[in-house]
């Protein structure tokens, strides 16, 4: 895999956080960017498997945090190589996440997160 397949994936991440995520579209730009057999491993619960499984964890844990999506505003650590990325993603209040992604023609097929 090319440079320049890693530089697609990590924008691929930045829609997917700053689009995706930030405005809760989660059957657009959301599902997009993930395959649709993912496999997400979200801050040590048990494993989703699909993307619908994933989105409605993220909702669930939406609604938990008051109905709106925590804002992520940065992406200041990106890289990869291969077919894998990891960016650490930047919250208004200043805390931060870790995604490690393996992706399969331009979507993730595993995503690993730590919050």
């Amino acid at each position: 895999m090319s440079e320049d397949q890693v530089a697609r994936n990590l924008k691929g991440m930045d829609d997917l956080d700053f689009t995706g995520w930030n405005n809760a579209d989660w059957d657009g730009v959301f599902a997009h960017h993930h395959t649709a057999d993912v496999l997400v491993d979200w801050k040590g619960t048990p494993p989703t498997h699909g993307i619908q499984e994933h989105i409605g964890a993220m909702k669930e844990y939406v609604a938990s945090a008051g109905g709106t999506p925590p804002q992520i505003v940065s992406h200041p650590i990106g890289f990869g190589s291969g077919e894998w990325t990891c960016v650490i993603g930047e919250f208004e209040d200043g805390s931060r996440m870790v995604t490690v992604a393996k992706w399969k023609d331009g979507a993730i097929a595993e995503e690993y997160i730590w919050a």
